[in-house]
């Protein structure tokens, strides 16, 4: 979203508000991107405007050749691009660089909820970079979850990996089941970007839910 579009958005959110009032319970919300190298700017947009709550998540890790944040997620020649110019073909090194951004927007403390924690798995079906199970990955992810934890901060079921190509929800089930462990509260979202979509794979969320452990989840009322 530009910047100068943020008066409309917030707008359009506060007239749906009071035409389904009564109907649909409406909160005025935001996903933040937290990158550092651009998080003054970015935070003096946003900061001023009263959101119920906001979920912050990590799009860019790093830099690109011409200075701009260079976004992992978007396709797997994007991503294999930058993983051989950015960090010299090591994924080691861009998982670490990855995980220790999420750690550093948990610190931040501005958000409510941890957007997709582990989308840096997103190209990474059939385990073809890296395998969840070795010690330097479940290092990463413990040192984020602690984290999280520390932060007090709720942790998505994002089903959009089911649709993604790694076909499986972020964050994994034994991620899910360390957040348990860990007494974090879980929220389900689909991460639509479209009407048609706001419930896609929610079957498939409850049954996870169900199968790690989960007996409740967060819902966001008037009053938190």
């Amino acid at each position: 979203m530009r910047a100068a579009n943020l008066p409309a958005y917030c707008a359009e959110i506060d007239r749906l508000r009071d035409a389904h009032r009564g109907q649909l319970r409406v909160h005025r919300a935001l996903e933040f991107d937290y990158i550092p190298e651009r998080h003054a700017a970015l935070w003096s947009v946003v900061a001023a405007v009263p959101f119920d709550y906001m979920i912050g998540s990590v799009h860019f890790v790093g830099e690109d050749q011409d200075g701009a944040p260079w976004a992992y997620d978007v396709t797997r020649e994007g991503f294999e691009h930058g993983l051989r110019q950015l960090y010299g073909g090591d994924i080691r090194r861009l998982v670490g660089a990855y995980y220790e951004r999420v750690r550093g927007l948990a610190a931040w403390g501005q958000v409510a909820i941890m957007g997709h924690l582990d989308r840096i798995k997103k190209g990474n079906r059939d385990e073809h970079y890296f395998k969840e199970d070795e010690s330097w990955y479940r290092r990463e992810v413990e040192a984020t979850l602690q984290a999280c934890a520390r932060a007090g901060l709720i942790v998505e079921l994002n089903t959009v990996g089911w649709r993604n190509e790694v076909g499986r929800p972020y964050p994994s089930p034994w991620i899910l089941r360390r957040c348990l462990d860990l007494g974090m509260p879980l929220v389900v979202t689909a991460d639509a970007h479209l009407p048609r979509r706001v419930v896609d794979f929610h079957a498939e969320a409850l049954t996870t839910l169900r199968e790690v452990g989960c007996k409740a989840v967060a819902v966001l009322r008037d009053r938190g």
